[in-house]
């Protein structure tokens, strides 16, 4: 393979997914064949498999693509705002020849919103979201009570929604954002939030802030 993935590349039909075979392969390059599907998205006929969990703005895919190989039997979507992420993504998931894993591009408050059925996740994953500490860009913000209540409203009971953000204070907004979902519950309740992540895997930007000693806050709530 060439490395260079075009919106007509053939490429995308090695990946012996159903989603992969079904869906027009621009769309899928794309980011945006979510739309072209019934909604909720009919995932155990387009992406059979195990547990299925859901990585929330997944940036450079390292995260996404680790959990994916790791773990064969379960299912991996990611849902990521800027289309260069999830194209960077495709490529690597066609360089790895994985099976379990897919990728949307969009506002992770309508994908998830309508993507998915309610109690149909078992893990959803917030790893380092973009504080967007502008007024004018509250809205893209996912550390809000809006966001973590449809997030927790997707996960099956006993499902877990884990965040993590090195700046201070989205790590406040979220605690009080968290507490007010009535739905989930911490995991730590003897601390505010954890300074280790629960996962084995880390992105690069993650150890590049481990290395610099930078304070982390990670957070596992269960779906009640």
């Amino acid at each position: 393979m060439s490395g260079k993935i075009t919106r007509g590349s053939s490429e995308l039909w090695r990946i012996p997914s159903p989603l992969w075979k079904r869906i027009d392969p621009a769309r899928l390059l794309l980011g945006d064949w979510w739309k072209e599907v019934d909604h909720p998205v009919a995932w155990d006929e387009l992406l059979p498999g195990g547990a299925m969990h859901l990585d929330v703005g997944f940036g450079g895919g390292e995260f996404l693509l680790g959990m994916a190989r790791l773990h064969p039997d379960r299912r991996f979507v990611g849902v990521e705002r800027f289309a260069e992420g999830h194209r960077n993504l495709v490529k690597n998931v066609l360089r790895m020849g994985l099976e379990n894993v897919v990728s949307a591009v969009g506002d992770a408050h309508v994908v998830v919103g309508i993507c998915f059925a309610d109690g149909s996740l078992d893990g959803v994953t917030l790893n380092f979201s973009d504080p967007w500490p502008k007024a004018r860009h509250a809205s893209r913000r996912l550390f809000t009570e809006e966001f973590l209540g449809l997030a927790a409203r997707k996960l099956r009971p006993g499902g877990r929604l884990c965040l993590a953000t090195d700046d201070a204070a989205y790590a406040e907004q979220a605690l009080g954002d968290l507490a007010k979902v009535p739905l989930l519950a911490s995991t730590h309740p003897e601390v505010r939030w954890m300074d280790v992540s629960p996962y084995p895997l880390r992105t690069r930007y993650e150890e590049k802030w481990i290395r610099e000693g930078r304070p982390l806050h990670y957070f596992v709530y269960g779906r009640r």
